[in-house]
């Protein structure tokens, strides 16, 4: 997390006045932070990450495949390309954004010390007279990876003869004459019979695991290659109420993750279900109400929990438990906490607004 560092003093005059400013009465661009007279800042709104782990499986053709079954007995060889989609794992990270609806200012006193306040880059407010350690937190881009290993030519196992043949059918027969003399170089070997057998057992295993591969790479020319790659996407998702079965994604076999709008894959869904619906709207108005004009108020968040689920027609992928600060209640500090010459330190959580800590 990355933080912006507002310096004041360390003693607390909350006691004195203060003027609270509601973001809805800002009509022109605001940018919280500290000025001589004041401190302002956003309450966070919990922002959903879905992360979709996906898996492509890449199938082509090899080049002698109409011949697998004439010189090899290979029955079943597909001779088309293919690509097949899986999804492999999806999971949930939250983070906190600035809630444009919950701005608040706090004056510092005429005369005496000013407390210190801490900000994230956003503006939300993270701690009172201490400092927060930078969080390191992993890129939330979109990333794909391969999952094969470095690839085999097989033309580099390939006599002269071969690729001196004038047609593909007498390649791929004279292709199939080289692996049978492999597979009989390497029996010959394990039984002893070979003209030369190395003595070491290192040597031995060095030159049978040379038969092995060159035998396996003549054979992806009927067989085919299978190819295998990781895509990982990354989806936000802001909820400011309860959601039910809105398209987080669609997902075809053969194309992969696509866009909402385009119907060429089915529709994976996502529910934002909050426990305490309709729950906090209602506490968060009088909790702006009944304290405002009362004296220097801090305020923070008491998050509310939510059942978050993403599924499909056949399966449910994840089912989890998370906190969201706008299905809660904004709260103040209490006074006796936050009283004159209070030095009390206090961690906020960036992404809940709840307080994490408090040391007096």
């Amino acid at each position: 997390m990355k933080m912006n560092f507002i310096k004041s003093s360390l003693i607390m005059g909350f006691a004195l006045s203060s003027v609270l400013v509601a973001a809805q009465g800002i009509s022109t661009p605001y940018s919280p932070g500290v000025t001589q007279d004041a401190i302002s800042y956003w309450l966070p709104k919990t922002k959903l990450t879905v992360k979709v782990t996906t898996t492509k499986r890449s199938f082509k053709p090899g080049e002698f495949s109409r011949y697998a079954e004439r010189y090899l007995r290979m029955s079943q060889v597909k001779d088309k390309a293919e690509d097949v989609w899986e999804i492999t794992d999806i999971s949930v990270m939250t983070s906190g954004v600035p809630d444009k609806d919950n701005l608040y200012t706090l004056a510092f006193p005429a005369k005496g010390n000013r407390p210190y306040f801490e900000l994230t880059n956003d503006g939300i407010l993270a701690a009172v007279n201490t400092h927060i350690q930078e969080e390191s937190t992993g890129s939330q881009e979109p990333t794909a990876q391969t999952g094969t290993q470095a690839k085999v030519n097989p033309q580099d196992y390939m006599t002269e003869e071969i690729l001196m043949a004038g047609s593909t059918a007498k390649m791929a027969e004279l292709t199939a004459k080289e692996i049978y003399n492999i597979r009989e170089s390497r029996n010959a070997i394990t039984r002893g019979q070979a003209d030369y057998v190395p003595t070491d057992g290192e040597s031995l295993k060095y030159m049978l695991e040379s038969l092995s591969q060159q035998e396996a790479a003549l054979l992806t020319l009927f067989s085919g290659t299978n190819e295998s790659e990781e895509h990982v996407f990354m989806i936000e998702v802001n909820p400011d109420e309860s959601l039910s079965k809105q398209v987080l994604f669609r997902f075809s076999l053969k194309l992969g993750v696509l866009p909402i709008d385009n119907l060429a894959g089915e529709p994976v869904w996502i529910d934002v279900k909050d426990y305490n619906m309709p729950g906090g709207q209602a506490s968060e108005s009088k909790a702006k109400t009944s304290k405002k004009g009362q004296g220097p108020f801090l305020y923070y968040r008491i998050p509310g929990r939510a059942l978050v689920k993403v599924y499909n027609n056949r399966k449910s992928f994840l089912e989890q438990d998370v906190q969201i600060a706008q299905f809660g209640n904004v709260e103040v500090v209490s006074s006796s906490i936050m009283g004159k010459h209070s030095d009390t330190k206090i961690v906020f959580d960036t992404t809940t607004g709840n307080i994490k800590s408090i040391n007096e």
